[in-house]
């Protein structure tokens, strides 16, 4: 069946937090998308790539997961709304805990960046060493991003103390992660430097920053509320599951 994209375009902007994944991979990285199958009706989308994202109404999302052959799949960002729905079709789902996205917007901006260099694609390598979620193929996926986003780095000695980056990008919106500090700098403010510093970059490209937080990060979530961040009203969790 011939899929009209540009339906398709505004279905996923009438939710970008909820959909910026499936926008990005559609739209902003085409070469990604092969092997990757994809679902869309008035109402629903759904795209199975390295991951099952989905958005839309449940009728046509039932509809399309029954479709969906039996097997192991990844669940990415899926609303927990959702989550009936999966129980439906998964004899098993493993989700990792409740996570809560937050946008802030230029008004509400509170942070007082200080100027700080963009990460440079030698120092790939050390950042992909510290980060939680590493793959195959990671630490070139950082050399990608920190060649096309922004940055923020503080160097001690010459190497990276702490930073931060920008994940991907669509028209209007940001995806910002991997905020760390090396343990022997802590509690020096530096978390909130690198924060300030990269959102006030992302803002001066006319985009709103958006992060993802796990529920229980009591420090994250505070230092992003306490620069202006405001949390999306709707959970997200990703998992893996076993289809029926």
């Amino acid at each position: 069946m011939r899929i009209d994209f540009s339906k398709l375009n505004a279905l996923l902007k009438e939710d970008t937090v909820l959909t910026y994944k499936m926008q990005y991979q559609l739209f902003y990285s085409p070469g990604e998308l092969k092997g990757s199958t994809l679902w869309f009706a008035d109402g629903a989308a759904m795209l199975l790539d390295h991951g099952l994202h989905m958005f839309g109404e449940e009728e046509v999302l039932d509809r399309f997961l029954g479709e969906l052959p039996s097997g192991e799949y990844s669940l990415f960002g899926v609303a927990c709304s959702l989550l009936p729905l999966l129980q439906k079709h998964f004899a098993v789902i493993d989700s990792d805990e409740d996570c809560t996205a937050y946008t802030l917007s230029p008004e509400d901006f509170t942070g007082r960046p200080e100027p700080l260099d963009n990460l440079v694609e030698a120092e790939a390598e050390f950042v992909n060493q510290h980060w939680t979620y590493k793959f195959p193929g990671s630490e070139e996926y950082f050399k990608h991003i920190i060649n096309t986003y922004p940055s923020s780095v503080i160097r001690v000695d010459g190497k990276p103390a702490g930073w931060a980056v920008c994940y991907d990008a669509i028209e209007d919106m940001v995806n910002l992660g991997s905020l760390r500090v090396l343990e022997p700098y802590r509690n020096r403010g530096y978390g909130r430097k690198l924060a300030s510093s990269l959102i006030a970059k992302v803002l001066a490209l006319g985009k709103t920053p958006m992060i993802h937080i796990l529920d229980s990060n009591i420090p994250s979530r505070n230092l992003s509320m306490g620069i202006g961040f405001k949390p999306y009203p709707k959970k997200i969790f990703w998992g893996s599951g076993v289809k029926k």
